[in-house]
């Protein structure tokens, strides 16, 4: 399992930890129905909140609005790289602060 996958469940497995209705809906599933419905509803709250299910995701995870600061510009920084563009390029392209702080 990579990084993202880590990632992605631990952020899962906190929303859904921390979603009562959500726990009650799925009693009964089988684990594969189970995990299909709390990665739905993980990715209507996205939605709802109109983020991305990946800024959901570290939100979820982050530890502070300092570490999510910095998680958020490795993520920004490996999309550069998928892209094979140049860091400052990236940046004022999407118009954020190439740096953490």
């Amino acid at each position: 399992m990579n990084s993202d996958d880590l990632r992605r469940d631990l952020a899962l497995s906190k929303f859904f930890k921390g979603d009562s209705a959500l726990n009650d809906a799925v009693k009964g599933l089988s684990e594969d129905e189970k995990q299909q419905c709390i990665e739905s509803a993980f990715e209507e709250e996205a939605t709802r909140l109109g983020i991305e299910v990946w800024e959901l995701t570290l939100t979820l995870i982050s530890e502070s609005p300092e570490e999510l600061k910095c998680m958020t510009i490795e993520f920004h920084r490996e999309v550069a790289e998928m892209v094979e563009m140049e860091w400052e390029e990236y940046c004022k392209l999407n118009g954020i602060n190439g740096r953490p702080y």
